[in-house]
């Protein structure tokens, strides 16, 4: 099957949850939807305009209540934390397939060295850690009865491991017992995570189902990436739920084998395409600020070749060095990415800044800008700013002034 680059695009951002207008009133039902539809979404600390997961859900659905995320994960249980693509908020419907990472994560080379030295230092603290827990938990790494600090100086492993020193043995020790299962987070404070033993977090009905081969989870979390893209390449699909791409290569052929998934040829694509049967290349009518962490954006590469947008974060740039700005929403319109602004919003003066405003080449700056005032102004209503000031940097800024005070 051939298909155009119009399709392609139409696919994959309707595939992402553009494709109707958010509802009226957005409740809990509406959210459960997106985030089943989506997988995950994205967690990250930045906190200068809003956490990336409440943002992926704005986008969707427009001004929502915000604490129906932390009232859909941590006490309606329709979804947890994990590492889905990178640290995730995920459907609870994907926590069975899910689990083969979890045993393997007990037996992988830098838990086991890390086990084996705090053995070493510490003998039976990893027993001490989880008994703390299932006395006391929820608990964050300070509320442990021994957090296990260490020297302020101390770098035994590199930065480039997921194991660099934090100054506390029990704050990794917690992440361990996470990462393979057996502990979950329960809530957060001040974005802390605290973690509760699984049984008290998870439903039992999702623990006690039997649980999943690695075939059969990794089948799992290809029918719903490749659902979630649309049609996508071997890599995107391994990119989304963070799998090997072997692991990926062979449950797409088997995929493909049984029906469920189609080759394809899109245009201008140098790679074979992945089809999934509920793809609609049907025009959207979206208008979405996207948090630079929204599964539209998670493979760069794909969003460079779909919509012609060179997605960048610069947030570990140097400002003197930046050509966009700290934190950087890329606007959807119709079925392209056609702008992105820089944004932040100043609580104490209750105003939503928009430090820089760039238009695509090629654009309607008229048109973008006129629905782009309308979404910053939604933004700025849900995070309660009373008012919207548009920096005169970027070659969009002008017109978005102009419809803002018009």
């Amino acid at each position: 099957m051939d298909l155009s680059a119009d399709q392609v695009r139409r696919i994959a951002v309707a595939a992402q949850g553009f494709d109707r207008p958010g509802p009226v009133r957005p409740n809990l039902g509406h959210l459960r939807r997106v985030l089943t539809r989506v997988g995950a979404f994205q967690i990250d600390a930045v906190n200068v305009l809003a956490r990336s997961h409440y943002l992926a859900a704005f986008s969707r659905l427009g001004p929502y209540p915000i604490d129906l995320l932390d009232r859909l994960t941590f006490r309606v249980a329709g979804a947890y934390e994990y590492w889905g693509h990178a640290a995730s908020i995920v459907d609870m419907s994907l926590y069975p397939a899910l689990r083969w990472r979890m045993t393997r994560q007990a037996t992988h080379g830098q838990w086991s060295r890390f086990l084996a030295r705090v053995q070493t230092e510490r003998p039976g603290y990893a027993e001490e850690v989880y008994a703390d827990v299932a006395e006391r938990g929820p608990l964050t790494f300070s509320q442990l009865l021994d957090p296990a600090r260490r020297p302020k100086d101390y770098s035994r492993y590199s930065a480039a491991t997921i194991l660099w020193d934090r100054g506390s043995d029990g704050k990794t020790m917690l992440e361990y017992l996470y990462a393979t299962g057996e502990l979950a987070v329960a809530g957060r404070s001040n974005f802390n995570p605290s973690y509760d033993l699984a049984e008290r977090v998870i439903p039992p009905e999702i623990l006690a189902a039997s649980e999943l081969s690695a075939a059969d989870g990794q089948r799992e979390l290809v029918r719903r990436a490749t659902a979630a893209l649309g049609v996508a390449t071997v890599k995107e699909v391994a990119d989304y739920f963070r799998m090997s791409m072997a692991d990926t290569k062979s449950r797409i052929r088997e995929l493909v084998e049984g029906g469920e998934l189609s080759e394809c040829r899109p245009e201008g694509w140098t790679s074979v395409g992945y089809l999934h049967p509920s793809a609609s290349a049907k025009p959207v009518q979206a208008a979405a600020l996207l948090s630079p962490f929204d599964s539209l954006l998670w493979e760069r590469g794909r969003v460079q070749r779909i919509f012609g947008f060179q997605h960048s974060f610069e947030i570990y740039v140097p400002e003197a060095k930046r050509q966009y700005g700290y934190f950087v929403l890329p606007f959807l319109l119709g079925d392209q990415l056609q702008a992105r602004v820089d944004l932040k919003a100043d609580r104490p003066g209750r105003c939503l800044l928009v430090r820089g405003s760039f238009a695509e080449p090629g654009t309607d700056n008229i048109e973008v800008a006129s629905a782009l005032a309308g979404e910053l102004r939604s933004l700025a209503s849900w995070l309660d700013l009373d008012d919207v000031s548009v920096a005169s940097r970027g070659n969009l800024a002008s017109a978005v002034s102009g419809r803002m005070s018009g």
